[in-house]
């Protein structure tokens, strides 16, 4: 029997079955809020039993804060960025599809957008401090870290993702033109308020 032909080893159908659980996790709590997803929904898309979901995650709440991540969405080309340029380059990047979840590599769950699942949880008071924590941790240092090291850095950075949590709902999530990414043609009137704002929170 050749090595293309021997089963998977217990170790890595375990490590599949997890990463089916937290994709399945993934989608339905991109669907919808925190509060309205069960365990029985999460294991039902994965394909897996409800007890199964408690034996890899333990709670809900171990699953939620995995599902959301660690990964800042921030986009990577922005850390070279000339503060003068911020706005005008975001604003791209927002309205013309270059935001949005990174792939994934080898082995690992299929690229989400962590901002989604804050959009659609941060009304539940069980899935706010999971939420928090996320932003605080991940989100808001990287870009307090681009606005410099004045009293006025993490102000900056609340105000950009403010604009940017608005965007998202009313683009991507909703569907809605011309904010939806690549409806707006570049260099729009839309992009170039949108860069107005977002350079305005900047300089702020």
């Amino acid at each position: 029997m050749s090595s293309s032909d021997t089963p998977p080893g217990r170790r890595e159908r375990a490590a599949a079955t997890r990463a089916a659980i937290l994709s399945a996790a993934r989608e339905a709590f991109s669907a919808r809020s925190y509060d309205d997803v069960g365990l029985r929904d999460v294991a039902g898309r994965a394909g897996v039993t409800a007890a199964m979901v408690n034996r890899y995650f333990g709670t809900k709440e171990a699953l939620f804060r995995e599902a959301v991540g660690t990964e800042d969405p921030t986009p990577p080309e922005l850390a070279g960025t000339a503060r003068a340029e911020f706005g005008r380059s975001l604003a791209a990047l927002l309205l013309n599809g270059g935001h949005g979840p990174r792939g994934a590599g080898p082995g690992e769950p299929p690229p989400h957008d962590p901002l989604v699942l804050l959009l659609r949880s941060a009304g539940s008071p069980t899935a706010r401090p999971t939420l928090r924590a996320y932003v605080e941790d991940n989100v808001l240092p990287g870009l307090t870290d681009y606005f410099g090291d004045d009293d006025a850095a993490r102000e900056r950075a609340v105000l950009v993702l403010a604009l940017l949590l608005g965007t998202e709902v009313l683009g991507p999530m909703l569907g809605v033109a011309p904010l939806e990414p690549g409806t707006a043609a570049p260099g729009s009137p839309l992009e170039r308020v949108l860069a107005a704002v977002l350079q305005a929170a900047a300089d702020a």
